[in-house]
């Protein structure tokens, strides 16, 4: 009876250690899924986020090359164009890390990544509070440099680059001058009519705008930020998946003696 008892302790014992085994296979297995999928994942999203920092660096030294076309305060132009010039650099630096990270599974770099990607998480939290705060400020502000650029079109005080951007405004919104197309003096410009390259008086009166761009410009001011308050919304949404997807890859990258 003892060596019966002693056999099929033997036989039980076994049959655990087989069945915790397929358990610990099962749940490496899944691991490892897992895993790969955030690897690719962060690859993915940081190949993008190297082409955004490109691209965000790229405009931030165009604009600084071209500052001359700008009539904007000096101390302001230099202070705002500095700070884009940084966030690019930052977001192409958090997107060499994070693709190098995510082929590499280095857990130095990883910690480089989320460290950078928190640095960047707090700009976009900052970012993000300043746009909602400041929304009504920023709108007026926008508002009154666009109703004193239209009461110079037609003098020396506005350069070119400010008179195009008036007219890509008018031409877009459909609409001329700040509180109507008579803020002009003495006629509106080529911009206040639909069909393109036609001088105002030339314009069928059907084709012409004469409706004022306060009401259009406030209204497409308020929707430009509620789309940049979203875009940092889901940036900042982006940021936390990553930063957990690095954090879960580290965890989980182990000597394979040791699984």
């Amino acid at each position: 009876v003892s060596t019966q008892s002693t056999g099929s302790s033997g036989i039980n014992a076994e049959y655990g250690q087989h069945y915790f085994k397929q358990i610990n296979l099962r749940k490496l297995a899944m691991e490892l899924g897992i895993k790969h999928f955030l690897r690719v994942f962060l690859l993915i999203v940081n190949t993008l986020t190297v082409v955004i920092g490109i691209a965000t660096v790229a405009v931030a030294v165009l604009t600084f090359v071209n500052s001359s076309s700008y009539d904007v305060g000096e101390s302001m132009f230099v202070v705002t164009v500095s700070i884009i010039l940084i966030i690019g650099f930052l977001v192409l630096a958090i997107g060499v890390f994070g693709c190098i990270a995510s082929i590499t599974q280095s857990p130095v770099l990883s910690n480089v990544y989320s460290f950078l990607l928190a640095i960047l998480f707090i700009v976009e939290v900052i970012t993000l509070i300043f746009v909602i705060v400041r929304e009504k400020d920023t709108t007026k502000v926008v508002m009154d440099m666009f109703e004193s650029r239209v009461e110079k079109y037609y003098t020396n005080e506005t350069s070119e680059a400010e008179n195009q951007a008036i007219d890509v405004f008018q031409t877009s919104l459909e609409c001329c001058g700040f509180d109507s197309f008579e803020d002009y003096d003495p006629t509106p410009p080529e911009s206040c009519c639909r069909q393109e390259d036609t001088a105002w008086d030339e314009c069928p009166t059907a084709d012409q705008f004469k409706e004022g761009c306060e009401k259009s410009m406030k209204e497409f001011m308020d929707g430009a930020q509620d789309l940049i308050a979203a875009v940092i919304g889901f940036a900042l949404l982006l940021n936390v998946v990553s930063i957990a997807s690095a954090c879960y890859i580290k965890r989980n990258t182990v000597p394979y003696d040791k699984m």
